[in-house]
């Protein structure tokens, strides 16, 4: 198209009343990236469960996962985003009423979405509490200690909820890049080292005389490490909508994949990593003061390895971005859902506020006994069937070709 077209189409788009596209450059569609991938590589990422959940414990083969996973992500959300873009909506809600065939079919959507939310909250909750327990010390799995702990963390986030979201929401960027770090540092480490000789060793020592043995089943592999992986992600597509509302088309495309290899990339290493320490992670779950091994794996592994600087370290900022997770999406439900707390006899904006958070608070800590790997076998892989099914089916089945039709009348258009 040439940059007089280019020109037209700008000036159709104002008058439609779609954004102006703005910034195309691979710059800007990696700001867009970041934001999908700070929201994908939270606690649940950092701690290993769900990544040895969909991945790792059927064996190294499942790295290639990974990749189709975000490819297949990366499409239904280049698709979704310029569905928003060429129609000119700029929120999940009027994008997702226009896409189904009814509007009121956006309330699936409603419905993935507060599922995913409670359940990351709840996730990260016991996550927060695993991860606390472990640095001192205690067997989580007690359900005394499990209570304890999860109680702890919840007191934590009322204070931070009430006290603290502007300083947790300021630290949330440079704990996401600090994350970031630490687990590529683990991913290297992890593929490094003498795994046969640490292993032999460990084995030894706790008298294990076998390896724990993969998960033998193919076509469940496939389709949770693909499809439900995939389905369960999809959450970070009302971010992107926000976030890309300055890009072009061509800005849309090049976040679309940027994104899919960032978050494909680092996923799969992390596979690879966690895959090869699987069959003597799992071996030694319940054994000696392990306590359960698969919970936090990435803890596990860095303590076998014995960097405990390394392994200090990953316990504080999985601990921060646990507790980070947790206040940010508190934040957000109580933001939505206290208006609807009895506005007429409570006034105060800020004391409706509190009684909603503590609700919300109190329900998750609920969720949270179940244990972070419950969570995540259960609550996230349920969502990711219902994520698949209402956000990338509908992405390709309506979402193209109601694209090309809006392509197309905007083509009429300029002409």
């Amino acid at each position: 198209m040439s940059n007089n077209n280019n020109t037209k189409m700008n000036e159709v788009s104002n008058q439609m009343g779609l954004a102006q596209p703005l910034k195309s450059g691979w710059i800007a569609a990696f700001a867009v990236a970041s934001c999908w991938f700070g929201t994908h590589v939270g606690g649940g990422f950092a701690s290993g469960n769900q990544v040895v959940s969909f991945f790792g414990q059927y064996g190294s083969y499942t790295v290639i996962f990974p990749l189709l996973a975000m490819g297949l992500l990366a499409v239904a959300f280049w698709i979704i985003t310029m569905f928003s873009k060429v129609y000119g909506y700029k929120e999940y809600k009027q994008t997702f009423s226009a896409l189904y065939p009814h509007p009121k079919m956006e309330y699936l959507f409603e419905v993935y979405y507060l599922i995913i939310v409670f359940a990351a909250v709840a996730a990260a909750v016991a996550g927060a509490g695993n991860v606390l327990a472990n640095m001192l010390g205690v067997n989580y799995d007690l359900m005394f200690n499990k209570v304890l702990f999860n109680l702890l963390i919840t007191a934590i986030l009322i204070i931070l909820i009430v006290f603290g979201v502007k300083i947790v929401v300021a630290a949330s960027t440079l704990l996401s890049v600090a994350i970031i770090i630490i687990s590529v540092a683990m991913i290297v480490v992890g593929l490094t080292v003498d795994y046969e000789g640490i292993a032999s060793q460990v084995m030894a020592y706790y008298n294990v005389t076998d390896f724990a043995k993969y998960t033998h089943s193919p076509a469940t592999s496939i389709i949770r490490g693909i499809f439900v992986y995939a389905g369960f992600q999809a959450l970070s597509i009302p971010v992107v909508i926000a976030a890309s509302k300055d890009l072009s088309f061509k800005g849309v495309k090049r976040f679309a994949v940027l994104g899919g290899i960032l978050n494909g990339f680092i996923l799969a290493g992390s596979v690879a990593m966690l895959s090869k320490w699987y069959p003597l992670i799992a071996a030694l779950k319940d054994i000696g003061d392990f306590g359960n091994t698969l919970s936090i794996p990435n803890q596990t592994v860095l303590g076998l390895i014995g960097m405990k600087w390394l392994t200090s370290l990953f316990g504080v900022l999985c601990l921060c971005a646990f507790i980070s997770t947790c206040v940010t999406l508190v934040y957000t439900l109580t933001q939505r859902f206290r208006v609807y707390f009895f506005p007429k006899k409570i006034k105060s904006v800020g004391v409706r506020s509190f009684f909603t958070a503590a609700i919300i608070i109190g329900l998750c800590f609920l969720i949270s006994l179940m244990g972070l790997s419950s969570i995540v076998n259960i609550l996230y892989s349920f969502d990711g069937y219902i994520g698949f099914f209402v956000v990338i089916i509908p992405a390709f089945i309506w979402g193209i070709p109601k694209l090309k039709k809006g392509l197309k009348d905007q083509k009429k258009t300029i002409s």
